[in-house]
């Protein structure tokens, strides 16, 4: 390929970060009441549990789509749900917008008694958080409520929404605690944990005694896991954290993908909205190809990463926009457009908004002699370009006359 050939390949390329920056911002509507109060947190279920013996609220919140579609979602089961569940969807929607994480369904399950449900063991005299000689009186119904959680909650979820295998479980402080805790007591629940500022000081460090005997005996543990906490958190969490991640380092697993950070100076509330967001990004950071894949490219592996990615977290599941479009200018440096047009059919595929790879895919097909291929495709993006107004139809029209007058 010479250097003019070159040029004009990366001012193709150029265009959808273009339309990125355009139409990026083009955002599906919210339902709203009568009253026009905008909706979008998701609905209030009242579950009976007869494990817990009461009412248990949760709110679940689907992902956008999920009405006029069939596909099925990964579940991320968010603890502490009525204090995350705003910050959190608004996350999410980001995210998966952006194509860093997949599209999923929340359940935010909301606390009735924190201290009874998220803790693992009974806490006695002294304990932070107690009160004179009598320590916290309540503690210790973990098992419980994971029984719950395993027996009545999932089930319940799995049997009402269209689910996906792949789940998730996040939570913060004591709903940290309780993460830890659910990952060494029963491993096969959950896929991947999100553990925020855990109060892994219980009981002594119960949960970091317990780490060294399991990290041991599960050197083929397949997750991923987040710990996260703010550099201005309390020693009271941070250290301990240090040396439970400690245990990790000496008796890693195998095939375990796990990572442990402190995000800035954030203190122990504050943080969770940075945790939450470096938390979901890492735990789907499998979603970015590989060099792997951007060294040894062939239509082949691309492929078959495509459908495993599909396979692990559902049919929606799909890679950044820019990393499409960074192996596609890779191929085309390397003289590859046919391999370019494998790349960017699925990417149309993967993010049917951005006209921008439409119209690069069309250009592609002409120059490889695919001259109804390419028709079809620009009468695609005029199609696109009406639905959202994008006023491209004229411009688009304009290079099919071209195409059927050559």
């Amino acid at each position: 390929m010479n250097f003019k050939s070159i040029k004009i390949s990366i001012a193709l390329l150029s265009v959808i970060f273009f339309q990125l920056i355009a139409y990026a911002q083009i955002a599906d509507k919210i339902d709203v009441t009568e009253d026009n109060q905008l909706l979008g947190l998701g609905t209030h279920y009242i579950l009976k549990s007869e494990i817990l013996q009461e009412d248990r609220p949760i709110i679940i919140s689907l992902p956008k789509g999920y009405k006029e579609g069939e596909a099925n979602y990964p579940v991320l089961y968010l603890l502490d749900g009525l204090g995350n569940i705003k910050h959190q969807v608004g996350t999410v929607e980001l995210l998966t917008e952006s194509g860093i994480i997949p599209p999923m369904i929340i359940v935010a399950i909301e606390s009735l008694d924190r201290s009874r449900d998220l803790t693992p063991s009974k806490a006695g005299q002294g304990v932070y958080g107690g009160v004179g000689e009598s320590g916290i009186s309540q503690s210790g119904g973990a098992p419980k409520f994971l029984q719950f959680l395993e027996e009545e909650l999932i089930p319940y979820v799995e049997s009402n929404f269209r689910t996906h295998p792949y789940r998730l479980l996040e939570g913060h402080s004591f709903g940290g605690l309780f993460s830890t805790y659910t990952l060494m007591e029963k491993p096969d629940i959950f896929d991947a944990f999100i553990i925020q500022a855990p109060a892994l000081w219980w009981n002594k460090e119960e949960m970091t005694a317990k780490a060294k005997t399991f990290f041991k005996s599960n050197s083929n543990l397949d997750k991923a896991i987040y710990f996260g906490i703010g550099g201005g958190d309390g020693w009271g969490m941070r250290q301990e954290l240090k040396r439970y991640v400690q245990v990790i380092e000496e008796n890693t697993p195998k095939i375990l993908r796990w990572k442990h950070e402190e995000v800035g100076d954030e203190d122990h509330d504050t943080s969770r909205l940075l945790l939450n967001y470096y938390g979901l990004k890492y735990v789907f950071s499998d979603l970015i190809a590989d060099e792997e894949l951007l060294s040894h490219y062939s239509d082949d592996a691309f492929l078959k990463g495509e459908r495993e990615l599909i396979n692990k977290y559902g049919p929606q599941a799909r890679r950044p926009l820019s990393n499409y479009v960074d192996i596609a200018l890779k191929l085309l440096k390397e003289e590859n457009k046919l391999g370019a047009i494998v790349v960017f059919n699925r990417a149309v595929a993967a993010y049917p908004k951005y006209i921008g790879l439409m119209t690069n895919l069309a250009k592609l097909y002409e120059q490889t002699n695919q001259k109804n291929k390419a028709i079809e495709t620009y009468k695609l993006a005029i199609t696109l370009s009406k639905k959202l107004k994008l006023g491209q139809e004229a411009a688009l029209e304009k290079q099919i006359n071209r195409l059927e007058n050559n």
